[in-house]
């Protein structure tokens, strides 16, 4: 949690952080708990089927902060396919939303690689998926967390799109059990040198 609240620092309304790579899972409870411990409204946009209530109790637990606190205090949204994420943030996200508010977008680009949509469709989608994320951004603090990608899957960069909504960005990787990340780029170097690769697969 010590390394969570490290990267999750620069996060607060207005700013965005992109976190990629592995341990998402773990991760997303971290912050969401991280949210929580700060008195801040925490919404969670699950587009990876990877959120775990059960890991968010044990975030909370180790933070001397109720269960019952953390489950009631995170509400999370699930979307199944990019239609149903763009539809969900425009229609119904909205009234959820308070000023303040940490919100978390798990998978921002995983729905995006569903190749029984046609590809225009799909970078229509997103583009219309950037413009509702720089709108949240602008009262909230936007914490993105995106898993790889496939193998198989044929990459069409929908990461660097992403440019105009994030500030920092964090690449998540795992070496013999552990977790390690790069330091968190500035705003202006984000996609270049090392982070620029590294948005590139995204």
């Amino acid at each position: 949690m010590k390394a969570m609240s490290h990267y999750l620092a620069p996060l607060k309304p207005g700013r965005g952080v992109l976190l990629w790579g592995g341990h998402l899972r773990a991760l997303t409870a971290a912050a969401a708990v991280w949210g929580v411990a700060r008195r801040a409204p925490v919404l969670v946009v699950d587009a990876a089927n990877r959120f775990d209530p059960y890991q968010l109790v044990r975030e909370a637990g180790a933070r001397n902060i109720p269960p019952h606190e953390a489950l009631t205090r995170v509400r999370v949204a699930r979307a199944f396919t990019s239609h149903q994420l763009v539809r969900l943030l425009t229609e119904t996200f909205p009234a959820m939303l308070e000023p303040g508010s940490l919100v978390l977008v798990l998978g921002p680009v995983s729905l995006f690689y569903d190749e029984q949509v046609p590809l225009s469709e799909r970078r229509r989608l997103f583009q219309d998926l950037v413009r509702l994320l720089a709108r949240i951004k602008a009262g909230s603090a936007l914490l993105l967390l995106q898993p790889r990608l496939p193998r198989a899957a044929a990459n069409q960069h929908f990461g660097r799109l992403l440019a105009p909504v994030i500030d920092y960005f964090v690449e998540v990787e795992s070496q013999e059990g552990h977790r390690q990340a790069l330091p968190a780029l500035p705003a202006g170097r984000l996609w270049s040198g090392r982070a620029h690769a590294a948005a590139s697969r995204v």
